[in-house]
């Protein structure tokens, strides 16, 4: 690494304020209301970005007997207890100020010295995590041992303001793109589940003049076993006549092939976040076309399901055991499993037949013997994979797209952050 023209510091002398999270003595259930200053937890940091939403509340006159610990736009917030290395900043967003929590500490830059974006992407670095972890604890739950004396002493090397304002530049334009793939592959997913609906729930198929099948007078018929009217001659049935649950494949033990963990399965999109190659011991396995849905607790109430397709052709790929692997049986319609498996009423049947140990509970197959839906036709399944399956794909291009893009970040950044990559000619 060349570092010229770099001035190195450590971060104590060039930083306005350290400060711990409040002890959890100090926030206590009872001072939770729907609205006021949100309390920022585990949750909200997410690979180095900040989820605005989904907090605890605490009162002004609270937050402001806890002032040490507020954070504010362009401060940092990093996790010194339990998923240590986490790193996020705080957005010009909805809220004026923040709370950190007790595993938190947040760190407010001297401007002088630093571009707050420059400095959480150096924790984003190797190097930076190195200097971030290199006193911390991994026995018993992972933290940083003395965790404001240690960030204090974390070693940065600096260039001057332009340059760092070159760096966040490039790399944020990176990180922007990522992001926007990864909202409209929700906005992807949230239309194709409304579709799925329409289509399956609300029985709102398009009939032979193309108009909503249930509204327009579409003959309906009462079906006792499932309480409510269906489209007159879908058959109910068990839905293993529709879907294989855990349908046999063959990987031979030593084989390298492309293997999950269940960290990569997101909870709201039908893309993994990511993979790797590993030789296969013992798990789940599943080919292009699969859908797989976390079995225990808590990452099926989370939502953790995907539908495969980044394998290669005629590859068998393997997983965590706690994967149930499912497909539809009708191959020109195979994306139907997946929002099968998404919907409402399939995910309350899969979670309320969870059994085991508490905070050990699983989906036992079994538990989809006896459970029974209207079977569509297969001309309306393969209509619906018309429209689903170019959805389907566009979530992938996208995904593919954010995770080269990734990688090309991730290349750059140390290379950026040394100096290697001269960045003068950026326009700001």
């Amino acid at each position: 690494m060349s570092f010229e023209g770099f001035v190195k510091y450590k971060l104590g002398d060039i930083v306005d304020d350290i400060a711990m999270g409040p002890f959890g003595s100090n926030i206590k259930v009872e001072n939770f209301i729907s609205q006021g200053v949100p309390v920022i937890r585990g949750q909200n940091l997410n690979h180095g970005g900040f989820e605005d939403k989904n907090f605890v509340f605490i009162s002004e006159e609270k937050a402001h007997s806890l002032k040490r610990s507020l954070a504010y736009p362009d401060d940092l917030v990093i996790t010194h207890r339990g998923t240590i290395g986490q790193v996020s900043i705080i957005p010009y967003n909805k809220h004026p100020k923040y709370l950190v929590s007790q595993s938190q500490m947040k760190l407010t830059v001297n401007k002088e010295y630093l571009v707050p974006k420059y400095l959480l992407y150096f924790f984003k670095s190797r190097l930076g995590q190195y200097e971030l972890l290199k006193d911390a604890s991994q026995v018993g739950v992972p933290a940083i041992a003395s965790p404001t004396k240690a960030l204090k002493n974390v070693e940065i090397a600096i260039p001057d303001q332009l340059t760092q304002k070159g760096i966040v530049s490039i790399l944020s334009t990176l990180d922007d793109k990522i992001e926007l793939n990864n909202r409209m592959n929700k906005v992807l997913e949230q239309m194709a589940q409304a579709v799925f609906k329409q289509w399956f729930v609300d029985f709102e198929f398009p009939n032979e003049n193309g108009d909503p099948y249930k509204s327009s007078g579409g003959v309906m018929e009462w079906c006792e076993e499932l309480g409510k009217e269906i489209p007159k001659g879908w058959p109910v049935t068990q839905v293993s006549n529709s879907i294989d649950i855990n349908p046999k494949r063959i990987l031979k033990k030593g084989t390298e092939s492309t293997y999950l963990e269940m960290k990569n399965l997101p909870t709201f999109s039908a893309r993994a976040t990511d993979w790797i190659r590993r030789e296969f011991t013992s798990g789940s396995k599943y080919i292009n076309g699969d859908v797989l849905m976390a079995r225990i607790t808590p990452c099926l109430e989370n939502g953790k399901t995907i539908y495969v397709d980044f394998l290669e052709n005629d590859e068998v790929g393997w997983g965590s055991t706690e994967f149930i692997v499912l497909r539809s049986k009708n191959n020109k319609a195979l994306g139907y499993a997946y929002f099968l498996a998404r919907s409402e009423e399939f995910r309350e049947h899969s979670i309320s037949n969870m059994s085991g140990s508490s905070g050990r509970q699983r989906v036992p197959e079994s538990c989809y013997d006896h459970y029974k839906i209207p079977t569509p036709p297969n001309d309306i399944l393969e209509r619906f994979d018309e429209i689903t399956s170019s959805v389907l794909l566009r979530i992938k291009r996208n995904g593919t797209e954010a995770k080269i893009l990734s990688n090309l970040r991730d290349t750059l950044l140390p290379k950026l952050m040394s100096g290697e990559i001269d960045v003068s000619e950026v326009e700001l």
